[in-house]
This record gives structure tokens, sequence and C-alpha cells, in this order.
């Protein structure tokens, strides 16, 4: 069996340090890398990677949503075999 990752931007909420995100976000279990990426108009966002077990189905953008402080949206960039 294989292994899965998932790749999500995490966007931080108003007035919220972004490093301070991105060290929460590090402390999810799966969570393989986080790093603070440029975005639009001078912001910044978390651009973190996380893996599980083919076959695991585990949800991280509901994970990352309800279990990291300071996260404001999250998207799925993406997911892919490894």
């Amino acid at each position: 069996m294989g292994k899965v990752m998932t790749v999500l931007k995490i966007f931080p909420e108003e007035n919220y340090s972004i490093e301070k995100l991105k060290d929460n976000v590090l402390k999810v279990e799966g969570c393989n890398t986080s790093k603070v990426i440029d975005f639009v108009f001078g912001s910044k966002i978390v651009q973190a990677s996380f893996i599980c077990n083919d076959g695991e189905s585990k949800d991280f953008e509901e994970i990352v949503r309800a279990q990291v402080e300071g996260c404001s949206e999250v998207q799925v960039e993406e997911v892919g075999l490894l």
C-alpha cells in the first residue's frame, strides 16, 4: 500500500502571526512540511503537506480547520500518491 500526500493552502485570521500559524500547523498529526509563502498583494499564507497511508482517507482540510488556532480558511491545493 502506498502513501497519499495532501497539500493545503492555509489562510491566517486577520492580524494573526503567520509564523505562529505555521508552527500551529506543524503540530497536526500527519503534517510533513509547513512553510510561509507569498500570496497576493503582499499577503502571506501557509502551505503545508500532510501524509497518510493510502486507504486511510483522512480529511486534513477539516482537521486543520478544527484544530489549528489562527486559521481562517483552508484550501486543498493538491492530492496525490507518493
